[in-house]
């Protein structure tokens, strides 16, 4: 009887022990071929994920976008996002990172493929990613395509790729009508912008996987 319930017991914390698993490793194995691109997706319990989620075209869980691709075999996110360091806000994280569940209030995350990224490409793309670490990057409150030193993320990404290749990637901007406190804050009737999610509604990217927390 006793054995019995010392079986029971301990079967009973190694259930909690793989229930409560850091989330931060939900990608583990997701990603593998050093050659390939991705984007990296985050929703998150914040304001700035409350404010991304009114402007997306479809998704209303991604909040928050990053370019993901291998350096040095290392999984890196690249992203433009607002921070109190007085540093750029073009900032290089690892997976760790960026989906910082403790951090961030993260509860939804999805890999996309980006296609045709052939080897001129990706190197060309690193070479960018390079002159964009080079600049004082300030995380664009306004959502204004017209300062190039003053981005968000989603538009960060959208540049690059067109730098890198403008035929293939020419992603043009969604103009909305603005009502209400979004008109007061954007002191503008209309609004021209790089939705969060844009580069979905894009045949070049395909989704890889996406996770959702609770």
């Amino acid at each position: 009887m006793k054995t019995n319930f010392c079986f029971s017991a301990c079967l009973f914390v190694l259930i909690l022990s793989c229930n409560s698993k850091p989330k931060s490793f939900f990608w583990k194995g997701v990603v593998s071929d050093s050659t390939q691109v991705y984007i990296a997706y985050r929703g998150t319990n914040t304001k700035q994920g409350f404010l991304a989620n009114d402007f997306n075209m479809k998704d209303s869980l991604s909040s928050h976008v990053g370019l993901l691709l291998s350096k040095n075999n290392n999984w890196q996110v690249y992203n433009v996002i607002e921070t109190k360091d007085s540093l750029s806000d073009f900032k290089e994280q690892s997976l760790e990172q960026f989906y910082d569940v403790d951090k961030e209030k993260i509860f939804y995350a999805s890999f996309w493929k980006i296609k045709h990224i052939d080897s001129l490409n990706l190197s060309k793309l690193k070479e960018l990613i390079g002159i964009y670490e080079a600049k004082n990057i300030i995380f664009d409150k306004s959502i204004s395509l017209n300062d190039s030193t003053k981005l968000y993320c989603s538009e960060f990404i959208r540049n690059i790729l067109y730098e890198t290749d403008s035929t293939l990637f020419d992603i043009n901007p969604v103009k909305i009508g603005l009502k209400g406190l979004y008109k007061a804050y954007f002191r503008s009737d209309t609004l021209e912008y790089y939705p969060v999610d844009i580069f979905q509604q894009d045949s070049n990217f395909s989704k890889v996987k996406e996770w959702n927390f609770e």
